[in-house]
């Protein structure tokens, strides 16, 4: 099953991609993706660093401006809301009645702005890829630290950000992708390398990510 679904997508790229790789005029796109979060470790509590957190998942949807620039070059800027989620390892909290709860998750809301410069290799006369990247900017605007089951837990929410909270909403990353170009879809694989220290306090922590998504151009 899963070779026929490769032949499928190779034949539709191998059948449409040259009407796609012609055309040079702006497109509008639609785009959505599924995240990996891979928070990153915790510096300078201790003299070596702290694996504090669980990997995550999250999802993310938004449009795209595509503006070819000449000679394959293209610009793609972009505004997506996101929610992000991840979770603590190996860490246990205790409620106001003395029960315990393990791996408090980490949720997050708010919106991504991509800015990427690329390029598209033609590599036969009816198949091409696109590589790119660029900074992008993430503004989170709410954020919760809370346990993972179904009961009301007294002061086990906790805000993630705003004056008590631990986290900056400001983060910047550096994203680098490729694209694979269906008719008029795109299949993206991107990762975003944490470049802003989020903690306050005298620890530092930047977080990462790996994503899958599927781009629509009209």
């Amino acid at each position: 099953m899963k070779r026929l679904l490769l032949i499928f997508i190779m034949a539709m790229c191998l059948s449409s991609a040259r009407g796609q790789v012609e055309n040079t005029r702006p497109l509008w796109g639609v785009k959505a993706a599924v995240d990996v979060n891979i928070p990153g470790k915790w510096h300078g509590a201790v003299p070596e660093a702290v694996d504090m957190y669980r990997a995550g998942a999250g999802v993310s949807a938004g449009v795209v401006y595509n503006v070819y620039l000449g000679h394959n070059f293209f610009l793609e800027p972009g505004v997506s809301f996101f929610y992000d989620t991840y979770s603590f390892k190996d860490l246990i909290i205790m409620d106001d009645n003395e029960r315990e709860h393990s791996a408090p998750g980490l949720y997050k809301a708010g919106l991504r702005i991509p800015v990427v410069a690329g390029y598209l290799i033609n590599m036969t006369d009816r198949f091409a890829m696109t590589v790119y990247t660029g900074p992008e900017l993430n503004y989170a605007f709410a954020g919760k630290v809370k346990v993972k089951d179904n009961r009301q837990l007294d002061g086990s929410d906790l805000e993630l950000f705003g004056e008590y909270g631990s986290q900056h909403r400001v983060d910047c990353a550096w994203r680098v992708g490729v694209g694979l170009p269906v008719g008029s879809w795109t299949i993206n694989l991107e990762g975003s390398i944490g470049i802003t220290d989020l903690m306050k306090g005298p620890i530092s922590f930047r977080e990462n990510r790996f994503s899958a998504g599927l781009t629509y151009y009209f």
